[in-house]
């Protein structure tokens, strides 16, 4: 069952991401959005969480994934999010809300190959 809700948080996830990338690309034309897709973006770090304490369960559990390279795309997406906001920090808007959705765009394809390798 565990791993259901695992699964389905990933997808779930994906879903959150694309959203995110989308809003960042929206903000670069219009930077008055910036605030939304940071209040967003730690939403999404919300949900990376979750699904870390998901994956940490079923390691826990002795559930193992398909590959063991898996295990270490979870963090790294995780980490990308809050060092995209630490990168960005004290930059121009536009290039702030570009520097957003390369962190949203390299969060979502660690996400996608997450999925790929469970």
């Amino acid at each position: 069952m565990l791993v259901t809700v695992h699964q389905r948080l990933g997808y779930a996830l994906l879903a959150v991401l694309v959203v995110g990338l989308v809003l960042a690309l929206l903000a670069v034309g219009d930077v008055r959005r910036l605030p939304t897709v940071r209040a967003y973006l730690w939403l999404a770090v919300a949900a990376l969480v979750l699904q870390g304490i998901a994956g940490i369960s079923l390691l826990l559990v002795g559930e193992r994934p398909a590959q063991g390279l898996h295990v270490m795309y979870g963090p790294l997406a995780l980490v990308s999010l809050p060092l995209t906001v630490l990168f960005a920090r004290g930059w121009a808007p536009r290039r702030e809300a570009w520097t957003f959705a390369a962190g949203f765009l390299v969060a979502l394809l660690l996400a996608i190959r997450a999925l790929m390798t469970g």
